[in-house]
């Protein structure tokens, strides 16, 4: 705001004119409503944000918009506050003299009464659990730091909202209907509708503290952790059959299959830890044992290749080369099996040497 345009403004009580300024006062009456509706909606009125609104969207001259304002607190409909403080409409403009870019807010001066502002103020502390040690005897303070812990909260449970939408993932049905009550809690962020907002949801928010702190704990620490179990388990489930034979291990197997369907599994996670460690390190030598026992039948397979190649040589008499280059090629493959260390692997490796031992087989029945 310009300094020319802040020297303007008239203080003190509005000069009498026995009815002949009915618009200006309509036009008050218009920029009070805007306060209090822009107030409502985002909980924060700052003057020269709200000054530049009013030009831009009703093409409200800046001085006319001042005035007004000033009139209204003078009159104490509104009141101004600086640095958490709030001033008088002298303090004010003596300070925007100053600092035309001063940080300035309005807030209305409608408060709940004191019996419901103490008992959520005391609800508020309970709930913080220590935390925050404000003695909060100022309504529009209160009010903001309540604020912002319910948008904080608003934010963390829109961001897990995506992730616990996926099968599996806890919190989805938690999540939905506390966003929900914060909608409507938040409808009306000015301190009066706020605190009695507050007041007449304490069991939900309450609620609704528990869970943000459960589910906020779980998808920024352990949501890891939850990957892996249910990566794991649909690997537990191909080895199945082995895995029936051992009756803890496939007991735990249930038990880790009962967490991961729970709608609140947070109270069992060092539980699936300590399960899923130990199914892990069965299942790992039951595959070992399945791998191993793989490996040996590729490489009988491959055995016979190379007999049967032998046995083929004798009949169709290739050079030297030719013999040489087939049989290193096959045995070249069958060095790989031992150190091939998945089934998928070693399937792929036999069948580029069944491909290979066939090409063979064409190649010495074309000469």
């Amino acid at each position: 705001m310009k300094i020319q345009i802040i020297k303007e403004i008239i203080l003190g009580p509005r000069q009498l004119t026995f009815g002949f300024d009915n618009n200006p006062q309509e036009e008050q009456y218009f920029v009070i409503a805007c306060i209090i509706k822009q107030f409502e909606n985002q909980g924060q009125v700052v003057l020269d944000k709200f000054v530049a609104h009013l030009k831009q969207m009703y093409d409200f001259p800046e001085i006319d918009t001042l005035q007004y304002i000033f009139w209204s607190a003078q009159e104490l409909k509104i009141h101004f506050r600086v640095d958490g403080k709030n001033i008088t409409p002298f303090e004010t403009k003596q300070i925007l003299l100053k600092s035309p870019e001063k940080y300035v807010e309005i807030i209305t001066n409608k408060n709940v009464e004191n019996s419901i502002f103490q008992d959520v103020t005391l609800f508020y502390q309970k709930l913080s659990k220590g935390k925050n040690q404000n003695s909060f005897d100022d309504q529009y303070s209160f009010s903001r730091s309540l604020l912002l812990d319910l948008k904080k909260w608003e934010t963390s449970l829109n961001s897990f909202k995506p992730i616990a939408q996926k099968p599996f993932y806890p919190g989805y049905k938690e999540i939905n209907e506390h966003l929900q009550s914060l909608k409507i809690i938040l409808t009306r962020q000015d301190s009066y509708s706020l605190i009695y907002a507050c007041y007449t949801n304490k069991e939900k928010i309450e609620k609704m503290a528990y869970d943000v702190k459960i589910i906020s704990e779980f998808y920024t620490r352990q949501v890891k952790f939850w990957e892996l179990l249910i990566k794991s388990i649909e690997e537990f489930h191909v080895n199945l059959t082995e895995i029936k034979k051992t009756q803890e291990i496939f007991s735990g197997l249930n038990r880790l299959n009962q967490i991961l369907a729970s709608s609140y599994p947070y109270n069992f996670i060092t539980e699936a830890d300590r399960l899923l460690k130990m199914v892990q390190n069965h299942n790992a030598l039951i595959v070992q044992k399945k791998t191993k026992a793989h490996q040996m039948k590729a490489i009988s397979k491959i055995d016979v290749m190379i007999e049967e190649l032998i046995k083929l040589f004798d009949i169709c008499a290739p050079d030297l080369d030719k013999r040489n280059k087939f049989l290193y090629a096959l045995r070249s493959a069958r060095k790989k099996i031992p150190h091939t260390i998945s089934i998928k692997q070693i399937d792929k490796v036999l069948c580029n040497t069944e491909d290979m031992y066939d090409d063979f087989i064409e190649e010495l029945k074309e000469e």
